[in-house]
């Protein structure tokens, strides 16, 4: 609809009253076939296909969840337990991005404990993980200027 058209009142009329119809429907409960229409409809090939990434999507919405308590609270513990297990899952996508905002948030000194953030890094980058745009070898290097000499060793056991 252009500028000129919401201009008119006959428009704006027409236009209020859809939107006052759709959210009376809403509102009203309506029940029966309007929910069977309305329903989820599984697009993949199977229903253990449509629960596997349903449960992957539920692991996500927890991860990106537990990252942002994380950065309230200095402990990224959960987020990267959700994130490594939708990597395990060979959920690329949304494990790698989570991993990805985990791993800049303990190049800056986010995650409390130092040695265990030194720790994550280190593995992934002895398995030879890559994230897009991102240096692991510089992550590492930026939390190992933060840790003393003696966390550093501890974090090399």
């Amino acid at each position: 609809m252009s500028k000129e058209d919401l201009a008119h009142p006959a428009p704006r009329r027409r236009l209020a009253a859809a939107v006052v119809v759709l959210l009376a429907s809403v509102g009203s409960g309506a029940s029966g076939a309007a929910d069977q229409d309305d329903a989820f409809v599984c697009m993949e090939e199977s229903q253990e296909k449509c629960d596997y990434e349903n449960r992957n999507m539920e692991l996500f919405i927890k991860g990106r969840d537990a990252f942002d308590r994380g950065r309230e609270t200095g402990d990224f513990r959960e987020a990267h337990s959700h994130a490594a297990e939708l990597i395990a899952r060979k959920d690329v996508r949304h494990g790698n991005g989570l991993m990805k905002f985990i791993y800049l948030q303990l190049a800056q000194g986010a995650h409390k404990n130092l040695v265990e953030a030194y720790r994550w890094v280190a593995a992934d980058l002895a398995a030879g993980a890559t994230y897009k745009r991102l240096d692991l070898q510089r992550v590492l290097d930026q939390i190992a200027a933060r840790m003393t000499p003696e966390q550093l060793a501890e974090a090399k056991r």
